[in-house]
């Protein structure tokens, strides 16, 4: 008898009590998972953002480096007229 309790009540307290911190850590993983999972997101979505924003750095360039069709057009017709 321990604490005044038979051997069998002793087990049955010893097995809820396990049960219990089973279930308590078993609740913490998948909280721990969701926490990961938001992670991993969070960074594939970094990581898809710095990519359209190079890509937009890119085009930016492209079309500043560029003279646009349309002044071109604009300095031929000035040079037409001038003449």
């Amino acid at each position: 008898m321990l604490f005044g309790l038979p051997w069998f009540a002793v087990i049955a307290i010893v097995a809820i009590g396990g049960g219990m911190i089973f279930s308590y850590k078993e609740k913490e993983l998948a909280l721990e998972e969701k926490r990961l999972f938001s992670a991993r997101e969070a960074n594939d979505l970094r990581g898809h953002i710095e990519h359209l924003q190079h890509r937009i750095e890119q085009l930016e360039r492209r079309v500043n480096d560029e003279p646009s069709v349309r002044q071109q057009d604009d300095d031929q017709i000035l040079k037409r007229t001038k003449e």
